[in-house]
């Protein structure tokens, strides 16, 4: 189910979903390609059809006294005969017009009681506020959808990056084409994989519930299709369940993992995706690592590459310690004093992604309700900008935004999210949101849309935000019941995914949206972004 605000609307679809067999995921197995459609209802309209009674051909009048008729004489008027013919034309068109007046009315009173009708019954409904009775299922309007994809694998995935590729930026034409590498949580550290996926034939969803193309936002190239969406895959064997991972963006085959065993490690999964574009022989699954840093005292999910400077990495731990990864031949070099103010565990780091200061600053978020900006320039490992109580409740993940330097974005435990510009974090945040009623466990900025944010919290839902958006409500306009619950910022709201951990615009595909959660992948775009 979507909630559908705000901007332009376009046509959407239903959803193709594609799941990995784990029966099939043994170390060492070839490319697999597993497809399974979802199926959706549709809903179609029966064609009026109008019928006449004729009277059939070999029916003949009698006489009941069964007398004989004489025929007549008839002596034809060439002149009155064409003006009878005028009459009856002149009359037929009358009668005509009167008869498609009378359906044109009849057509739109239908239309506007089928209307009002629809009014009547539209209910806006509020998670967290609105209860599911006993026999009842939430479904989503696929017209609020340009796109919907979900696949499952064998097990849930905290965590997952989008790999960059080289067909292209800001792509907006179907069928789409993504590289996803994601670490998996499994019952037991040995049966633990990073897959590194390729997801394509990403078409655009069948659309169920319009009636009317809007021709102008769709090519011909562009048409849903019934033909399935694709999965393929490579694992490669993980000890440790994978807290989580990264790519860095330079080299998008270099792959960085958090483990639950305390270690952070770094993998060269080149030939593991080469082989999803040119499937080969088997690739090995227990593929070592091409370095591995031990020296954090505990776990972690901290981790971030530097944008700007090749190789550069950051990685914090439950500890409160953060290390600073410099790159050297034949590895990295891990910095021996780590950044440490922070009071608690550190929750999440990234570094700046323009503006100043651009690959040597970035921001850590920590449970002790902190937020920290810190300069690798600096002599002292001290931080730079504090915000020692950004929130009442732990911080867990933070985004600097990608057009507007100075702009950071956090979300807590509270459930809030909140906008700040480090060049006056005294004043407040510019922007404090709480709508969401769990904690926040993921949020991103749309790449180019400055304006533009997703959040996924832990009551199972993702929010797509414009903070440009103000409320253009006219006094008295009536809204469906429960529309008063979504502010105007709010342009959309993703349901259908259990335990959302992660989501993220996708770079290079225009306002795609991945999440990961305990029961799967979603890939998506709305209609109106």
């Amino acid at each position: 189910m979507g909630k559908n605000k705000g901007k332009k609307r376009r046509e959407a679809s239903s959803a193709a979903e594609t799941k990995a067999d784990p029966s099939q995921m043994e170390e060492g197995d070839e490319e697999e390609t597993v497809k399974q459609p979802a199926k959706l209802s549709s809903t179609q309209k029966a064609d009026k059809t109008e019928k006449h009674t004729k009277p059939s051909g070999g029916l003949q009048f009698e006489d009941d006294h069964e007398d004989e008729f004489e025929e007549e004489e008839i002596i034809n008027n060439p002149k009155q005969d064409e003006d009878d013919d005028d009459d009856d034309d002149e009359e037929n068109e009358r009668m005509g017009a009167a008869d498609t007046n009378e359906e044109e009315e009849v057509a739109e009173d239908e239309e506007a009681e089928e209307k009002k009708r629809r009014q009547q019954l539209v209910k806006v409904w509020r998670p967290g506020v609105d209860a599911i009775d006993e026999g009842e299922a939430l479904d989503y309007d696929s017209t609020a959808y340009a796109m919907l994809h979900r696949n499952r694998l064998d097990w849930p995935c905290l965590s997952f990056d989008i790999l960059a590729d080289t067909l292209g930026m800001h792509r907006s034409k179907f069928p789409h084409t993504a590289y996803v590498v994601a670490g998996t949580q499994a019952d037991r550290a040995d049966k633990n994989r990073i897959f590194v996926m390729k997801w394509h034939r990403l078409h655009r969803t069948n659309k169920d519930d319009d009636e009317e193309d809007e021709e102008d936002d769709v090519d011909d190239d562009d048409e849903a299709t019934d033909e399935e969406a694709a999965l393929d895959f490579r694992v490669v064997s993980h000890q440790g369940g994978v807290n989580r991972i990264r790519s860095m963006k330079q080299v998008p085959a270099l792959v960085a993992t958090w483990a639950d065993t305390k270690k952070v490690h770094m993998w060269n999964l080149k030939d593991f995706i080469d082989r999803l574009d040119t499937p080969g022989a088997p690739l090995n699954a227990k593929t070592a690592p091409i370095f591995t840093f031990s020296g954090h005292t505990d776990e972690g999910y901290a981790m971030d590459f530097n944008p700007h400077k090749t190789g550069r990495f950051l990685s914090g731990d439950n500890k409160r310690m953060i290390y600073l990864w410099e790159p050297v031949e034949g590895g990295w070099d891990v910095q021996k004093t780590p950044y440490k103010e922070h009071k608690s565990s550190v929750e999440d780091v990234m570094w700046k992604r323009c503006g100043d200061g651009a690959g040597d600053v970035f921001a850590s978020a920590s449970a002790d309700c902190s937020v920290r900006v810190w300069d690798t320039r600096a002599e002292e490992r001290k931080s730079a900008v504090q915000i020692p109580h950004a929130h009442p409740r732990d911080v867990n993940v933070l985004s600097w935004n990608p057009s507007v330097g100075e702009l950071l974005l956090t979300g807590a435990d509270d459930g809030c999210f909140k906008v700040w510009d480090i060049r006056n974090t005294s004043v407040g945040p510019m922007a404090n949101f709480h709508w969401h009623k769990e904690p926040i466990t993921s949020v991103d900025w749309h790449p180019t849309d400055q304006a533009c944010l997703v959040v996924s919290a832990a009551d199972n839902t993702v929010s797509i935000w414009d903070m440009s958006v103000e409320d253009d409500t006219e006094p008295g306009q009536k809204l469906p019941d429960g529309a008063e619950y979504y502010p105007p910022q709010l342009l959309f709201l993703h349901q259908g995914q259990k335990d959302i951990k992660e989501v993220k615009f996708h770079p290079q595909i225009t306002s795609v949206i991945i999440s990961t959660a305990s029961d799967g992948f979603n890939i998506f775009k709305t209609s109106n972004i």
